[in-house]
């Protein structure tokens, strides 16, 4: 269901400041198209041609998982657009880092690497799986390494359940900092990625690991019954997970939405429908002033870091899509996106080159641009072209797909011939760098 013309002419605007204006109507679809192609523009502008490990160059630290979530929004946009400038650059980049296992466990980010950054890479095989994107040379299917990834996710999950009743660490490596921290972006992560498997293949298992880690997150109470998603807890010094840190990250809230949105498509129940609308009303609440989104733990003062303005990118990406698979969700969802995409788009006026900013609820450029902003303004901008491109399921039927088989226990049953999914590697074999703490 699309969003009323009536609201699109309304959201329609246009703006016209000195510089190079970036022009946006949102009831045009191809007015959107042009103002996503300038912001993809300054996207890439951080592409760093000669790294051989698929980045984009950021300030440090710097952070594998981000150019994860880049690639993701550069697949969004070709998608979305029909635009394929950036499509040869995306495929070599995940070819470069899906790793010899086909699970985006790259050698060359052993001791950097956690789940959560995993993560941020295997939701460009799940978005991939989705949209019927090309495969890799000599990789097994997209759903194949989203099942490869979610495998080791239950394995280690499995492994840490001693405390607090189960939970997937933030990190698996346990030399690393923040081995003990059991938080909501990497549960979420597990979660989403269950719910999307769950619906793409018809699997009843990922659906099943799905509402256990949905019913782990409340249990523990990183995710409220208000809905509000809160940063993680720990086991750490017998701790068992009984405080919770409540700061909240709209890319936390965000995992959990879109999540809950694949259930609900999946399984048709009306509690799952609930959960939905409870993560956009507490989204709405939390992470929108003036009906625009902003980051509200870092932006009022002005202290978010290149990670920390890439968050709305993953809230924008997934209210979007959550639109799609939600119906009764698209005019709330749509209403701020459309909102959010005009304050996005007055604020690319910086630089005299289309630039954008941090805060979308002022007037004009502020000052502060990164990879995360511009990531950010992408993915909302874009977003208002989702329902362009629907959301397929294996065969088209949502039927399960026998080479995506996941196992209770968290070992991986992928039937892909045995030269292209290999043994996982062992739990804890990662080097002993220190990862930067991110909360």
């Amino acid at each position: 269901m699309k969003a009323s013309s009536t609201r699109l002419a309304a959201a329609a605007v246009a703006f016209a400041h000195t510089g190079l204006a970036l022009e946006l109507n949102a009831a045009n679809a191809a007015s959107i198209k042009t103002a996503a192609s300038q912001v993809a523009k300054g996207l890439y502008v951080f592409h760093n041609e000669a790294a051989t490990t698929g980045q984009f160059n950021q300030p440090q630290p710097w952070f594998w998982w981000l150019s994860g979530s880049g690639w993701t929004g550069l697949m969004d946009y070709t998608v979305y657009t029909k635009d394929t400038t950036y499509k040869a650059d995306l495929l070599s980049a995940l070819a470069k880092n899906v790793g010899p296992n086909f699970d985006f466990v790259p050698p060359e980010q052993s001791g950097w690497e956690a789940n959560d950054d995993q993560a941020y890479w295997v939701y460009n095989a799940l978005t991939a799986m989705e949209y019927g994107f090309d495969t890799l040379p000599d990789s097994p299917s997209w759903d194949v390494i989203a099942t490869n990834a979610f495998n080791l996710f239950a394995e280690r999950w499995n492994a840490d359940s001693d405390t607090c009743n189960g939970g997937l660490k933030w990190q698996y490596d346990p030399e690393a900092n923040g081995w003990t921290y059991k938080n909501a972006v990497t549960n979420g992560a597990m979660f989403q990625t269950a719910a999307r498997l769950a619906r793409y293949t018809g699997n009843q298992t990922f659906a099943d690991w799905a509402t256990k880690i949905w019913d782990w997150s409340r249990g523990v109470g990183i995710v409220s019954d208000d809905y509000h998603v809160y940063d993680g807890t720990s086991d750490d010094k017998g701790a068992n997970c009984t405080e919770v840190n409540h700061d909240e990250w709209s890319y936390n809230i965000a995992s959990y939405l879109h999540g809950a949105a694949h259930m609900f498509n999946f399984t048709e129940d009306v509690v799952w429908e609930e959960h939905v609308h409870g993560f956009v009303n507490t989204t709405a609440s939390t992470f929108f002033k003036s009906g625009i989104m902003f980051e509200q733990k870092c932006e009022p003062s002005k202290v978010c870091t290149t990670d920390q303005t890439s968050f709305k990118a993953s809230l924008s990406r997934w209210m979007g899509k959550t639109a799609v698979l939600v119906p009764s969700a698209n005019d709330s969802i749509m209403g701020m996106l459309e909102k959010s995409a005009a304050g996005a788009a007055q604020s690319c006026v910086g630089n005299s080159n289309s630039t954008c900013g941090v805060s979308w609820t002022g007037s004009g450029f502020d000052g502060q641009s990164d990879f995360g902003v511009e990531l950010s303004a992408l993915e909302t901008i874009q977003s208002l072209l989702v329902f362009e491109a629907p959301l397929s399921t294996a065969a088209g039927t949502g039927t399960t797909n026998d080479t995506t088989t996941p196992t209770t226990d968290g070992s991986s049953s992928a039937t892909t011939p045995a030269d292209q999914v290999k043994t996982p590697p062992t739990k804890g074999n990662c080097g002993k760098k220190r990862r930067h703490v991110r909360k």
